[in-house]
């Protein structure tokens, strides 16, 4: 379990390409693109903010688990992973501003920001779970 700690910076990168790509297509119909499968397309273009949220989920629960340096409280490390993943999901938003089809959304700003707390709370509850 010690060695799959190395991978989670490779995860939470890969992640925050994933949603700075997704953000960033220029049409905002995501839902239709090759790669999801019909039923996950149909509930992303149906949820359009509430899908902000899952990849942030992710992040949340990753970054708590990444986070190495134990001189820093726990709260305070989750409150660095919660500005992070704000600042995040606003420049994603930010960068919708270039891109005709898309559109500045401060819902998604919350969405992303409720997945994150989401993600770090889950993190939490496992910690306490399987590590007392």
């Amino acid at each position: 379990m010690n060695r799959i700690k190395y991978l989670y910076p490779g995860f939470l990168l890969c992640g925050i390409a994933i949603v700075f790509y997704l953000s960033w297509l220029p049409d905002p119909d995501i839902g239709f693109k090759p790669f999801f499968p019909k039923w996950l397309g149909k509930w992303t273009n149906d949820n359009v903010n509430i899908r902000t949220a899952v990849p942030f989920v992710f992040l949340g629960l990753i970054g708590d688990f990444s986070y190495t340096d134990n001189s820093i409280q726990p709260w305070r490390r989750r409150a660095i992973i919660l500005t992070t993943l704000t600042i995040i999901v606003f420049l994603a938003e930010l960068g919708q501003l270039t891109l005709p089809m898309r559109h500045f959304d401060p819902g998604d700003i919350f969405w992303g920001i409720a997945g994150a707390m989401i993600g770090i709370s889950g993190a939490v509850a496992l910690n306490k779970f399987f590590i007392g």
